[in-house]
């Protein structure tokens, strides 16, 4: 590093979800995750850490880890306030500037494939197999298949399988 500065590799992401038990269905019961802690908090100090002004306000909290590994951890966060509207839509886009990307390595591609489809999940790409022919530093080369789909509430989610 340049400056001095470091971090570590991504300990966590956060994702708001409108409904917990309905996103614990995707990622713990379809794409494998083990929930290693669920929690529900109401308190002033985590309202101001999510600048929320409703003293009514709690969060139901599910942590959930792939395999054994204090990385990359999924924390979901179902935020019930009066000053959020759980039925406001959003769009589902194409690919777009400031949108991010969980991708996930898979070797159930098409398994999940076919859970996702029965379920109604919208993909934003089927899957698709292709070859990538030469190695580089971070990807091999070889055969893939990869599809994208959104979650419940928004997030694109990417499955990778590689052979």
């Amino acid at each position: 590093m340049g400056n001095g500065f470091s971090t570590t590799p991504v300990s966590r992401i956060t994702l708001f979800c409108r409904d917990l038990d309905q996103s614990l269905e995707l990622y713990r019961d379809i794409l494998g995750f083990k929930e290693i802690e669920n929690k529900t908090i109401q308190s002033k100090e985590l309202n101001e850490l999510m600048n929320i002004e409703d003293e009514n306000c709690f969060v139901r909290i599910s942590y959930l880890q792939s395999q054994e590994s204090d990385h990359g951890l999924i924390a979901l966060f179902e935020i019930n306030s009066k000053n959020l509207d759980k039925n406001e839509s959003f769009e589902k886009p194409t690919i777009q500037y400031g949108q991010s990307v969980i991708v996930l390595n898979t070797k159930d591609h098409e398994k999940i494939y076919q859970v996702l489809k029965r379920k109604g999940y919208e993909f934003l790409v089927e899957p698709t197999v292709y070859e990538k022919k030469g190695d580089s530093e971070y990807i091999k080369a070889g055969l893939y298949k990869e599809m994208s789909f959104y979650d419940h509430d928004g997030f694109l989610i990417n499955l990778i399988e590689y052979n």
